[in-house]
């Protein structure tokens, strides 16, 4: 399933501004990595033509990454450590490559099946990811694998079936669930043709506009989301407050939904 290469490069641009050093350089690679791309763009045919799901591929991993990189700053602004750094395992930055890492490749299993697809995406990309990291610290075979572990823990852990210990990992659950907004189910709903599995998930996410991510007033992260109507009320509860609920970083999170000029409704 072919995805609109303007906003694939729209949103490359915007992750390359956000990053520098080690971090850039691996989402520079993954941006540009042929198999990266045919693992993305398989996992998009799989979920939208084959199930009538959602956004699986290119767009929603970039935006994932966007988001997961967004909460990583605020909460290093808030004083929140991430679990590299907590446990003398490596630096913020590094913590960063294994974000990246797992925010671009998490969803790559859906190119064989939604049921598990998280095993599916390790069990895929870990031989990439094993290859960029003793390319990248070469000098530094603990670090590898700590990255690796982290990796993986974040990319099993997106879904929330299983649990996860790292503020990494809870970062892109988190990042996971807010992608959510109409434009994500919109090539699904051209396509289908009767009710599908993925019906209810994507025209709730047809009410919602926008998803903001900032400094929070009393936590360091604030996810605002402003929807049309209250029908998107069952992705903000169903989706993005479960993971949150399940996430390491939960206690750090702030959660509100705007509709209209109401006044927010504050969930966290």
């Amino acid at each position: 399933m072919k995805v609109g290469t303007l906003k694939k490069d729209e949103l490359d641009r915007a992750l390359l501004s956000m990053v520098e050093g080690t971090p850039r350089l691996v989402l520079e690679r993954l941006c540009a990595d042929p198999k990266v791309k045919l693992w993305q763009n398989q996992a998009n045919h799989v979920s939208i033509v084959r199930l009538g799901y959602n956004d699986h591929g290119p767009v929603h991993m970039r935006i994932v990454t966007l988001h997961a990189l967004r909460i990583m700053n605020l909460l290093k602004e808030g004083g929140v450590r991430s679990t590299m750094e907590f446990e003398e395992l490596g630096t913020y930055e590094d913590s960063k490559v294994a974000v990246v890492l797992a925010a671009m490749l998490h969803d790559v299993g859906m190119g064989v099946t939604r049921d598990k697809h998280e095993w599916h995406s390790v069990h895929m990309c870990m031989p990439t990811v094993e290859r960029y990291l003793a390319e990248i610290y070469p000098d530094d075979e603990e670090k590898q694998l700590a990255i690796a572990c982290m990796v993986r823990e974040a990319i099993v852990g997106h879904m929330g079936h299983d649990k996860i210990h790292s503020v990494e990992a809870g970062v892109l659950l988190v990042a996971d669930g807010t992608d959510m907004t109409k434009g994500r189910a919109r090539i699904a709903k051209m396509l289908a043709q009767k009710p599908t599995l993925g019906d209810m998930h994507r025209h709730s996410a047809d009410a919602i506009k926008e998803v903001i991510i900032t400094k929070g007033e009393e936590r360091p992260v604030h996810i605002a989301v402003k929807m049309d109507d209250y029908s998107g009320i069952f992705q903000v509860e169903e989706v993005l407050m479960q993971k949150i609920s399940y996430s390491p970083i939960r206690q750090y999170v702030e959660l509100s939904v705007i509709v209209h000029d109401d006044p927010p409704r504050r969930y966290l």
